[in-house]
């Protein structure tokens, strides 16, 4: 027998498994508590939340509850710092691409144990949305483009959860 196939007989006699698999397995409920918000963007953190307990219903297996007490696994956050930067100009607007950054804290932990699974003091959210150019309609379209953004948002949450697990 080569040296490989003993070592990879070894690992998989001895128990060795992918602890995300394990780990995701393991989780029936997950209960998302609402953010809270640090910045002054009125209702961000409700557009955010909404936002992901919408991902992690179409994403994942997990049903999403409201209590920390019903969940194998609560996520809570907070929301430090929303920035919208001006990226791209128009000839007759103030802009009309700009470059939105969340900053948050993140954490997932096991309930059962509690046990921190994932923790991440300094999310960083950052991506370019082209909004209306139009300065009169800005403001009317500003709802709109912050779903957009907490879907993006939410998504790419779930993506680097899921991956960190």
């Amino acid at each position: 027998m080569t040296t490989g196939c003993l070592c990879a007989v070894l690992l998989f006699s001895c128990g060795y498994r992918v602890a995300s698999k394990n780990r995701i397995e393991s989780f029936k409920t997950v209960a998302i508590l609402p953010l809270e918000n640090s910045t002054t963007t009125f209702e961000v953190e409700q557009y955010l939340t909404r936002a992901l307990i919408q991902e992690f219903v179409e994403s994942t297996g997990f049903e999403v509850v409201e209590s920390a007490s019903q969940g194998d696994a609560v996520l809570r956050g907070t929301v430090h710092d929303i920035t919208i930067n001006p990226v791209t100009f128009g000839r007759t607007s103030f802009g009309s691409t700009f470059l939105v950054t969340l900053r948050l804290s993140i954490e997932m932990t096991d309930t059962r144990n509690q046990q921190v699974i994932f923790r991440n003091n300094n999310y960083i959210f950052r991506e370019q949305y082209v909004i209306n150019v139009d300065v009169e309609n800005f403001f009317t379209e500003l709802n709109p483009a912050l779903e957009r953004i907490a879907r993006d948002f939410a998504s790419s949450v779930v993506t680097t959860v899921r991956e960190d697990f």
